[in-house]
């Protein structure tokens, strides 16, 4: 019993650790716009790369489960896609990093996806 409570702490650790947001405002609402150059659809997040045309920067979306609880299908996506992110970036400009997603738009094929948080 005290084994598994010590893997259980252990655990806990590396979710608080994974799930730290300190270097990100999370208040912020950066819109970047871009094109989709790669999609990662797997937990424990969704990760997609978008290109502004000066640089990449890697998005950092749901879980899967988190998708599929919001009605969004891997087959919405597709490389070449135009969209838009809203959230948070890195506090660094050297990170290249967004995360804490407000909203996801694909505007070629009229979609909108907006956080449950947002819709408080």
């Amino acid at each position: 019993m005290k084994l598994i409570a010590a893997l259980l702490v252990l655990m806990s650790g590396d979710a608080l650790a994974h799930h730290s947001y300190a270097d990100y405002d999370r208040a912020e609402r950066y819109e970047l716009r871009g094109v989709l150059t790669d999609i990662h659809w797997a937990n424990p997040h969704i990760l997609f790369t978008v290109s502004d045309g000066e640089r990449s920067i890697r998005i950092e979306w749901i879980t899967v489960t988190g998708a599929e609880v919001t009605s969004v299908s891997k087959e919405q996506f597709a490389i070449g896609d135009a969209v838009l992110f809203i959230g948070s970036r890195n506090r660094n400009p050297d990170v290249q990093t967004m995360t804490v997603i407000k909203e996801v738009q694909l505007p070629g094929k009229d979609w909108r996806w907006v956080s449950p948080s947002e819709k408080r």
